[in-house]
């Protein structure tokens, strides 16, 4: 059976101090878009991973979640799990978190194993962070070190077209966050009216993102990247703590000619995708 993983964006990430457990506190409004990597699923008696060589297989999150899988529900089984990647590592596209959480959701489906949403966030945190946004459908507020989350459905009906760039970079999340200096959250009426910004699909309003001046200070060149898109008239953000920069607006052609003038001037990879809400 094939899954697909979809990658996310940050429309909205506000990072707080730091926690007693080494995270920060976080507020993000994430949405899925038609990014996706792919896993083909077997039976088998053992776990058994086929994917990219630069994954070590201790680290790889379908790996982790596959043993998660089996030792939290007791199956004597295992799976074969062939990984396609089209989300590249270090780009704030979460794709490792996706294939956590489509691991999870799928041998649950596979094995029958009836587990509730509440036992796939227990085991989707345990995996990381974000890895519970994933388990989610569309759009979704989430808090605490990211982990809490709350569904978010749209009033409004408005076409956004996205262009993700990739700037050729693996960004370490650790080391942005190492260097971030930053933290106060927002909190009350602001949160309330940024949500419901995000619910009428005035995206544009609430684009913000904590980590990209700390981000921006390391790698330079995004802000470049950032400041030509929003020069051409479309609205640009990091994604998460990077590297993927990605602007979206309502004039699909206005996000293709960008795109054009990207691959022209800066010579890079992109691709034009839709939100999954």
């Amino acid at each position: 059976m094939e899954f697909k993983a979809p990658a996310k964006i940050n429309l909205f990430l506000n990072v707080g101090k730091k926690r007693e457990d080494s995270f920060h506190e976080l507020i993000s409004i994430m949405v899925k878009v038609s990014l996706f990597d792919r896993l083909e699923i077997t039976e088998e008696s053992k776990i058994k991973i086929e994917a990219p060589g630069w994954i070590p297989l201790q680290e790889n999150l379908v790996y982790r979640a596959a043993s998660l899988f089996f030792r939290e529900t007791g199956i004597k089984k295992g799976c074969r799990i062939k990984l396609e990647k089209n989300i590249p590592a270090g780009a704030g596209l979460g794709g490792g978190s996706s294939d956590a959480a489509a691991t999870l959701k799928a041998l649950d489906s596979i094995f029958s194993a009836g587990l509730g949403p509440e036992k796939l966030d227990e085991m989707g945190a345990e995996l990381g962070s974000d890895v519970n946004f994933f388990l989610r459908q569309g759009g979704c507020l989430a808090t605490g070190r990211g982990e809490v989350i709350d569904h978010l459905e749209t009033i409004k009906n408005r076409d956004y077209f996205i262009l993700l760039v990739d700037p050729g970079l693996e960004i370490s999340t650790g080391q942005i966050y190492e260097n971030y200096s930053g933290g106060r959250l927002t909190g009350g009426s602001d949160l309330d009216n940024i949500i419901q910004l995000y619910k009428d699909m005035d995206w544009q309003a609430i684009l913000r993102n904590d980590l990209e001046e700390t981000v921006f200070n390391l790698y330079p060149s995004l802000k470049d990247l950032k400041n030509r898109l929003e020069n051409w008239g479309l609205y640009p953000l990091l994604s998460g703590s990077g590297s993927f920069v990605f602007a979206l607006s309502n004039d699909k052609k206005l996000v293709e000619t960008g795109e054009e003038v990207i691959n022209k001037e800066f010579g890079l990879k992109t691709h034009i995708v839709s939100a999954l809400i």
